[in-house]
């Protein structure tokens, strides 16, 4: 028998219990045997992802593999938040104040890290993302708002384009609508996005408004990913990234050189929490966005790798 370092963390979040849950599960080797990986990620988190942690290569730091219910996944935003809280305490990276550096190897290629440290704590992780894809596509009102449980007049009149958004390995459908009120009372059908999803090669829907509940915040989102096993995500981090991009490319918020939002999520899953995005442009052309947020450990032990 084989037991693994293991530790579940809240992400997007001080609070323990709110924000996004995640398993950590650390491991000094990596096994081939998906099958394993798979079974221990459906027995820990039956509400979103499990990230497992190798030491990395000659090209990265670490290397981290996502898995949802159903499946491995490509990247998960609070997944790579989770791991790195969950690594405060294990020697595979060495923590320096008050900035630590790393490169991160997942299914979608490297990505920089930035970790802000403080009395050897880390205080945020802060996620580099290569440049956004705007995809030009025929989408179709009345499927999304069907699928949504709402009226084509719902997205209508919020005055704002429906959009889709490829990052980091998702292609978002980006659902405009008025209030957050309105956003919270949404009951979708799953298995009609899924089929809508499917059937345009799309992974994640983000619907979001701008009325917010604090009103220092940019805007108040929902975000549901029936594709990848996921029915609704409390708080992810792609997805508000991709907002962010959204905004800035259809003009929605301000531009600036480096044009930071937050982006209230969770309160419908009553798991409350805050992501921090920041989108990156020159000559009002997007080069690169970020997004970060906090995280606290909840749970910290060890489980046993399930038989290959």
């Amino acid at each position: 028998m084989r037991w693994l370092n293991a530790r579940r963390i809240s992400t997007f979040t001080n609070d323990p219990y709110a924000g996004n849950p995640a398993w950590v599960v650390i491991s000094i080797d990596e096994p081939q045997d998906e099958k394993r990986l798979q079974i221990l990620a459906s027995e820990l988190n039956p509400v979103s992802d499990t990230v497992f942690v190798f030491p990395g290569t000659e090209s990265s730091d670490i290397h981290l593999r996502f898995f949802s219910q159903s499946e491995e996944i490509n990247f998960s935003g609070h997944g790579t938040v989770a791991a790195y809280h969950a690594l405060e305490h294990e020697g595979l990276i060495n923590f320096t104040e008050p900035i630590t550096l790393v490169r991160q190897k997942t299914k979608t290629g490297i990505q920089h890290i930035e970790l802000r440290v403080k009395d050897k704590k880390i205080e945020r992780v802060t996620v580099s993302l290569p440049m956004p894809q705007f995809i030009s596509m025929p989408l179709e009102v009345k499927s999304i708002a069907t699928f949504l449980g709402i009226s084509p007049i719902d997205i209508l009149d919020a005055a704002h384009p429906i959009g889709v958004v490829a990052l980091s390995g998702c292609s978002n459908i980006i659902v405009p609508v008025k209030s957050c009120n309105f956003l919270l009372n949404i009951e979708p059908n799953f298995h009609l996005m899924k089929d809508y999803c499917d059937r345009f090669h799309l992974t994640e829907v983000v619907v979001y408004c701008l009325d917010t509940m604090d009103k220092d915040n940019t805007a108040h989102i929902r975000h549901f990913a029936p594709s990848i096993g996921i029915n609704e995500d409390p708080v992810s981090g792609v997805g508000s990234a991709s907002l962010a991009c959204y905004l800035v490319q259809n003009r929605i918020v301000s531009i600036e050189e480096m044009t930071r939002m937050v982006m209230e999520q969770g309160c419908f899953m009553k798991r409350p929490g805050i992501v921090y995005t920041h989108v990156y442009t020159y000559k009002n052309q997007i080069l690169k966005v970020s997004f970060g947020g906090q995280g606290v450990v909840t749970f910290e032990g060890q489980v046993l790798l399930p038989k290959g």
